[in-house]
């Protein structure tokens, strides 16, 4: 765990018992903060069948909704098909592919294991399509 990184004792329980040792957080100078959790398995339908996974912490989580995800690296579809509303975006040294996905986000009722669950749901959605 990182003191810099403010996340809830039920995040951080979540990371300690699904994730073990593989996550960490990162800080850059301008104030740019994120959760990074190494090994993410990928679902079927994708030539990775694991990742890094980066959730970047906005200022005021969690009244402060998490939004989007990035993977290093890119992920590409065993079928050779486009994965829709992926960009790429330089984050803490590495050049990252950001799905741009989004959700309505309700103070005190999500978290960053919910929003884990969401990434997971949503790459799978995206495996399959």
């Amino acid at each position: 765990m990182n003191d810099f990184l403010d996340l809830l004792p039920e995040d951080l329980e979540y990371l300690d018992a699904n994730h073990q040792c593989r996550w960490h957080g990162h800080c850059e100078g301008n104030g740019k903060y994120g959760l990074l959790i190494t090994d993410f398995r990928i679902p079927p339908g994708f030539h990775q069948q694991s990742a890094d996974l980066l959730i970047l912490i906005p200022p005021g989580y969690p009244a402060s909704p998490l939004d989007m995800f990035y993977l290093y690296p890119p992920l590409t579809k065993a079928d050779g098909q486009d994965i829709g509303c992926v960009v790429t975006e330089h984050h803490f040294g590495r050049e990252w592919q950001r799905w741009s996905r989004h959700y309505q986000w309700s103070p005190g009722d999500d978290s960053l294991s919910r929003h884990v669950e969401y990434v997971r749901c949503e790459i799978e959605v995206a495996g399959r399509a």
